[in-house]
């Protein structure tokens, strides 16, 4: 989980050997585990970038994944992406349960519209996307 700099900064340079960087359109997160729930090195979180298009031969361990579809609750998180977790919380346990609306077996995730090495952390910005029913 602290090292999602690193992996987002692997793929970053994969793309850019390959001429895809230019074509970069998003960053996102998917959290496959609470690491609050699971030891650190149990915990799993895919990092993605979108290019629009899925890249060809894709040398492990990377991979194609396709988000999205159907019906999300999107909430915008403004601040220091550490606060994700716990607008994740809030969302899920204050929006959800009088919504009328119960979750979708599909990954939750972030959508990062800023780049933290070129924004202020306190104006940071991502979409915390929750699959529904």
């Amino acid at each position: 989980f602290d090292d999602l700099d690193q992996a987002f900064g692997a793929i970053y340079a994969w793309a850019a050997e390959q001429g895809l960087a230019t074509q970069l359109q998003q960053l996102v997160g998917v959290a496959l585990n609470d690491h609050r729930d699971v030891p650190a090195r149990a915990c799993l979180f895919d990092c993605g970038m979108g290019f629009g298009h899925a890249p060809e031969g894709l040398p492990a361990p990377l991979r194609a994944l396709t988000l999205g579809g159907g019906d999300h609750a999107v909430l915008r998180h403004v601040g220091s992406y550490a606060g994700l977790e716990a607008a994740t919380d809030a969302l899920l346990r204050q929006w959800l349960p009088d919504s009328g609306r119960a979750l979708r077996d599909a990954p939750l995730y972030y959508h990062y519209l800023d780049d933290p090495e070129d924004v202020p952390e306190a104006i940071l910005r991502a979409d915390i996307c929750v699959p529904l029913r």
